[in-house]
């Protein structure tokens, strides 16, 4: 497929990270591309590898605090690669379908094992990289393949879900970049599935601040034990710097309370939890977020 020169500069400069993000907190993006289909990401990629950048690729954003300021790298958004496909009990989805729309199309289709992610923000590829969880399953489980671009955009690639290292929360994919996910299901009644979501979001939406800006728990769990709990039997909840808070719903979301929280903000807050927990429990934990370029105390 033939691109174009101009789709291989970036479509806008300046563009607003907040608005891109579910913290709604950022600066600006130097460079921001978004690819419409798989191929010009390839040349996007190849494009920044000749010029010697490594870009950072945003989902939908929903687990990532960008910096006050400008962000130098270049962006690379999926929010155009949104082809969806039912296939019999599986389903293939480009990077950047929207997790939630992923869901309802496999409900609709009346294909079981996606609902206990209902409640869970992001993308498909996000969900991927990060080996989301939800209702004691995780994302990786229900990948039977995986499709890859390096991030020099060399030639694309397709793993066996199973032969994927997933980690709790993370997965080693070589350092390449997801292109899609086709998830192996099985056959469920429509109606009970939805049941099913529903419910599993009516809980989620008791104990967790899902009306708030955040970007979901801060902190993995340490092994045999729950953030939240640490941070909670500390009394940490409602705690404030600037703009940012420790979720009173939830001791692991921290919120921009005021809708004008700065990055400097959340990383002072995160900082002082992580601290005071290491202090009383000799526990520290680890961020579940990303934070490309963004300074830590």
């Amino acid at each position: 497929m033939h691109v174009s020169a101009s789709r291989m500069e970036p479509i806008a400069r300046g563009v607003s990270l907040a608005r891109r993000t579910s913290f709604r907190i950022g600066g600006v993006a130097k460079e921001y591309f978004a690819p419409r289909t798989l191929d010009e990401l390839r040349d996007v990629l190849r494009t920044l590898h000749a010029r010697g950048e490594k870009p950072f690729i945003l989902g939908g954003g929903a687990n990532t605090l960008f910096p006050d300021g400008e962000f130098s790298r270049p962006i690379v958004s999926t929010e155009e690669l949104r082809r969806l496909e039912v296939r019999g009990t599986s389903v293939l989805a480009e990077c950047g379908v929207r997790l939630n729309a992923l869901i309802r199309a496999a409900i609709h289709s009346g294909l079981a094992g996606l609902e206990v992610f209902v409640g869970i923000p992001g993308t498909a590829g996000g969900a991927a990289v990060m080996n989301a969880g939800g209702g004691g399953w995780s994302f990786g489980e229900r990948v039977r393949e995986i499709g890859l671009i390096p991030i020099d955009g060399g030639a694309p690639m397709a793993w066996k879900g199973p032969d994927v290292r997933w980690g709790y929360r993370s997965a080693d994919l070589g350092g390449h970049v997801v292109a899609w996910v086709e998830l192996d299901l099985s056959h469920g009644r429509v109606n009970d599935l939805r049941a099913r979501a529903k419910d599993l979001m009516l809980r989620k939406a008791k104990t967790q601040p899902l009306a708030d800006a955040s970007a979901g728990c801060i902190f993995k769990n340490p092994p045999g034990d729950s953030a939240a709990r640490l941070i909670d039997t500390l009394g940490l909840k409602g705690l404030v710097r600037g703009g940012a808070k420790v979720s009173e719903r939830h001791a692991n979301f921290i919120v921009n309370a005021t809708g004008k929280a700065r990055a400097a903000d959340v990383v002072a807050l995160l900082e002082e939890v992580r601290g005071r927990v290491a202090g009383a429990f000799g526990i520290s934990l680890e961020t579940e977020i990303v934070l490309p370029g963004v300074s830590r105390c």
